[in-house]
């Protein structure tokens, strides 16, 4: 492997790292450029993947699933 594989490799595995970052509700309705409100309206739908966090059952989203679901509901 050259060193261009491995820069290859890091960059994929970064790449992947970030997709899979949870993201709170405010960052994710920034992302999708709507309100908490509406995001946890989509998420009650079953229209955006949620994951519940700790004693509190903080939402929290996956920066994957608000891209994946950005781009089905921006055509």
């Amino acid at each position: 492997m050259g060193k261009d594989d491995y820069t290859e490799l890091l960059k994929n595995e970064l790449l992947e790292k970030e997709l899979n970052r949870m993201l709170t509700i405010t960052e994710a309705a920034e992302i999708i450029g709507n309100s908490c409100f509406s995001l946890r309206r989509y998420a009650d739908e079953g229209r955006i993947k949620v994951y519940r966090i700790g004693t509190g059952r903080h939402r929290r989203f996956r920066k994957r699933d608000v891209l994946e679901f950005l781009e089905k509901n921006s055509e």
